[in-house]
């Protein structure tokens, strides 16, 4: 992040200073895209402008925006991984996680040392239900960086998705410990209490989910399921 917002900055060089603030902010997304925009009218050769676009694109689930700014700004710079990061997370999003997998695989092999590059491979794999690949691509990512919590969160998933709930309590308490209240761990961990026959705990959790994201379609269902209201 440090090194995109010194790119983007360098940018207000030839546009407005506060195009280049609003352009990194990542809280609004529509106004991230329009400060965006004004700044490649002027600087269309600067790759880290495409790259924050994309992001902003897909936080707003424009999926194929997304996809055709981190598209441009792999083309601008083919040895960026973290542009091919980017594009890999669109792809997962989409439903697309063998082109996921192939973006994701480029950038680890540019940067062995991504963490969230083996992070998001995993999430490609967990769609294709190969849960010992998305196991190990999210130990990994642990293994590099031991405080990205969501890699913990994915991971406990996995474990759940894969029919090993026991195996994912351990990762969703570690995630929660480094980021309290995450409505998608508290989710994850409702799921996994859920499967272990703890309705009150689960019930409890799927709760502060919605009360952190009231639009988190997977607490709802759980508690439609679990015929109790929010």
């Amino acid at each position: 992040m440090a090194a995109l917002a010194l790119a983007l900055m360098a940018a207000a060089s030839a546009a407005r200073a506060d195009d280049a603030r609003d352009c990194i902010q990542d809280k609004d997304p529509d106004l991230a895209i329009r400060a965006c925009t004004a700044l490649i009218a002027t600087d269309a050769g600067n790759p880290a402008l495409y790259n924050r676009r994309g992001n902003a694109h897909r936080a707003k689930r424009n999926y194929d925006e997304a996809i055709a700014d981190h598209t441009r700004a792999v083309e601008m710079d083919p040895q960026s991984a973290v542009a091919l990061n980017n594009r890999c997370i669109d792809f997962v999003h989409k439903m697309e996680p063998d082109r996921a997998i192939a973006d994701c695989s480029k950038a680890i092999e540019l940067n062995p040392k991504f963490p969230v590059a083996y992070l998001n491979r995993g999430l490609a794999h967990e769609r294709k239900r190969a849960y010992d690949q998305a196991i190990a691509d999210h130990s990994k990512a642990i293994e590099l960086n031991p405080k990205l919590a969501r890699a913990y969160n994915a991971r406990a998933w996995t474990h759940f998705k894969a029919g090993k709930a026991a195996l994912g309590l351990p990762d969703a308490q570690r995630a929660l410990e480094l980021r309290p209240d995450d409505p998608a761990t508290l989710d994850t961990r409702g799921h996994i209490l859920e499967a272990l026959g703890k309705r009150k705990e689960a019930i409890e959790d799927f709760r502060k989910a919605l009360a952190k994201d009231p639009s988190l379609k997977e607490s709802i269902a759980a508690l439609k399921r679990l015929k109790v209201k929010p």
